[in-house]
Formats: structure tokens, C-alpha cells, sequence
């Protein structure tokens, strides 16, 4: 448990330098792609039917400057927009929100994350019956790949991928549903040492199957 709150803690000061640096100068990576849960949700769970844990009402929304809810769950920007802006990026879209594979949205990068999302396929919250779980949103990242493969060519996919910025933003739903588990047997440590080999592996197929790297 400490080592993964340590790795967590140097995750914090990265973002933190980045987004203390100063202004964007132009655009700085071709693409974002954004995996994870509530904290990095841009609107994906707007499009999921049977999902309670939406942030489309007031106040969220509130600073931005439509003044809208817009699916984050925040009165304005979250980390993602931040990010974005500091590389010379524009938000990345919610990837439910994108009606076709032929759109040209994909290009600058895309966000599949979900609240309730988790690196099991489990959700955070028993009331809440639909999430996009860590595994689901790594195989709709490889459908974006098939298409940016599609339409730029491999050699090109593979060397805009490789130049693009993945963020990943997800466990505190495994460690939550973990508390809220009935099964005290399993010791902690070997939760998150689950937790950290399924991770490892969906950043392998993310890596290697799309062969950014």
C-alpha cells in the first residue's frame, strides 16, 4: 500500500511542475489520451443509459465559461483540461460523445474515462450500475488506434502515438470497493499487489498491441 501511494505521490509532483510551468508555446504533443475515473471523466458517463453517477446538473459546470455542466465533476476545468492546455492541446472528448469512426476528432486525442471506473471490472458504488472499467477502455484506445493506422498509415500512427501524452488516473475505486468488501481474508498488500500487476498489463496492451513504442 505504500509503495503505491508513493508511486501516486510522484505522479502529484510531475503534474503539479507541469502545470506550473509556464505557458503553452504553441502545441507540444500531437495528441491526449486520457484513461481513468472520476477525476479525469470529461462526459463519458452522459452517454451511459444506466449510469447514476453523472455530473450534467448545476453546479458543475459553473466556472466554465459557458457556465454549464458539461459531464466533469467540477465547477469548472479538471486536471485533464489543464494538462491539455499547458501542451497547446484542446480538451480531449469525451470518446462516447464521437459519433463516427471517420471523424477527425481522434486526432488530437480522446478521453475514455468513467466514474465508478476501476482497474478490476468492478464499480465503485453498488447503486451505480454502469461504468467503463479500465479493460473496456483500453480496447476502445485500440479502436482509435485501427483508425488513426487507417488513415495516417502505420508508420505515421506510430510515430504520432509515440510523441503523444497518455494519462492515467485510476485505483481509488479498487482500493474503495476493497474497504467496503465483506472478504477481510485477503490481506491489502496483496490487493494492490492485484492491482498493480492487471495495471501493468492493460499499459503492456496499450503499449505493445497498438506498438506505439
Amino acid at each position: 500500500m505504500a509503495e503505491f501511494v508513493y508511486r501516486s505521490m510522484i505522479l502529484f509532483v510531475l503534474v503539479f511542475l507541469i502545470l506550473q510551468s509556464s505557458g503553452s508555446h504553441g502545441q507540444m504533443l500531437p495528441a491526449n489520451f486520457v484513461f481513468g475515473d472520476s477525476l479525469v471523466d470529461v462526459g463519458n458517463n452522459n452517454y451511459l443509459l444506466l449510469s447514476l453517477a453523472k455530473a450534467n446538473f448545476p453546479h458543475n459546470g459553473i466556472d466554465l465559461p459557458s457556465q454549464k455542466a458539461t459531464g466533469r465533476f467540477s465547477n469548472g476545468k479538471n486536471i485533464v483540461d489543464l494538462l491539455a492546455g499547458k501542451v497547446g492541446l484542446p480538451s480531449p472528448p469525451p470518446y462516447l460523445s464521437i459519433d463516427s469512426d471517420s471523424s477527425t476528432s481522434y486526432l488530437c486525442g480522446v478521453s475514455f474515462a468513467s466514474d465508478g471506473a476501476a482497474i478490476f471490472d468492478i464499480t465503485s458504488n453498488p447503486l451505480n450500475t454502469e461504468s467503463i472499467p479500465l479493460r473496456q477502455q483500453v480496447e476502445y484506445y485500440l479502436k482509435v488506434y485501427e483508425y488513426l493506422r487507417k488513415r495516417l498509415g502505420f508508420a505515421h500512427a506510430q510515430k504520432r502515438l509515440s510523441k503523444s501524452l497518455f494519462f492515467i488516473v485510476i485505483g481509488s475505486n479498487d482500493i474503495l470497493n476493497y474497504s467496503r468488501s465483506i472478504d477481510q481474508n485477503k490481506p491489502p498488500k496483496k490487493h494492490v499487489n492485484q492491482m498493480t500487476t492487471l495495471l501493468k498489463a492493460k499499459i503492456h496492451d496499450i503499449a505493445n498491441d497498438a506498438r506505439c513504442y
